[in-house]
């Protein structure tokens, strides 16, 4: 069973709220389970080189976001995302997703013209939250 499948409705429809918003600002977001969640991320999008490391993200929750999508896009995205699903449990960032990058962004990731400028999690406990910055320009 996809891990996909698992999560309630109601939670599916709310994460496809925000990321409906969060598209807008060229930011995608993906729901991830509460544990085990970095490698349904890898399955998830086929990463083949995992020795990227996490670490917690500088600041608060909107401080994370700010530096992830941008200074003037970032207070929609929170507002919805802490609206839906209240504050972060923790925030995650990778400590240099340069060639992680690189492998979503080639012909067998996410596409050869999607550029990915940043990730981070945000864990909520039973489920995590993944937020992508990005463009296809």
């Amino acid at each position: 069973m996809n891990f996909l499948q698992s999560f309630p409705p109601a939670l599916m429809e709310k994460c496809s709220r925000l990321d409906k918003l969060s598209m807008y600002y060229e930011t995608s977001v993906q729901l991830l389970p509460g544990s085990g969640w970095l490698e349904a991320f890898w399955d998830f999008y086929e990463i083949k080189d995992r020795t990227q490391r996490l670490i917690p993200a500088e600041g608060d929750f909107r401080e994370a976001l700010r530096e992830l999508s941008g200074d003037d896009v970032f207070t929609p995205i929170a507002d919805l995302t802490e609206a839906l699903f209240g504050t972060p449990e923790r925030v995650l960032v990778f400590e240099d997703d340069a060639a992680l990058r690189d492998e979503l962004e080639g012909p067998d990731g996410l596409g050869p013209l999607f550029f990915i400028f940043g990730l981070m999690f945000c864990e909520y406990g039973d489920y995590t939250l993944c937020f992508i910055s990005g463009t296809n320009n």
